[in-house]
């Protein structure tokens, strides 16, 4: 995700939005996240939620602007994003690539090549 944020920042804005935790130690864990030691707990507020992303976004050294979903998952259940999803918005507000759900149809080539497609962001110039 990164290289595609650096490669097509000035084609299109970029958002990672975090939403509940896939594999909680206090829910559905999973035995590699215990030997990487990661013992995140499924978040009970909002506040929670926030802390565990920024945790996440910091040790995974991510320079992508982050969002966190409503604790009514209003986003994940919206366009289906458990565990990652890629979408591309146009500038018409309508979605102009669909991904397949992760990890499976998780595919950053096929986002690159839409990505080339689009034209460079305007810059905006100051009066």
């Amino acid at each position: 995700m990164e290289k595609l944020y650096k490669d097509h920042k000035d084609r299109a804005e970029f958002y990672i939005v975090y939403i509940r935790e896939a594999h909680p130690s206090d829910g559905w864990a999973m035995p590699q996240n215990e030997k990487q030691g990661i013992n995140v707990k499924q978040p009970k507020t909002y506040e929670e939620r926030c802390k565990v992303a920024s945790e996440c976004i910091k040790k995974m050294n991510l320079t992508i602007p982050a969002l966190v979903d409503d604790m009514s998952d209003t986003a994940e259940k919206g366009y289906s994003g458990w565990p990652d999803r890629f979408f591309i918005v146009g500038k018409d507000g309508k979605l102009s690539y669909v991904g397949g759900q992760g990890p499976r149809g998780f595919k950053p080539d096929e986002v690159e090549e839409e990505l080339k497609k689009l034209p460079k962001i305007e810059e905006k110039k100051s009066k």
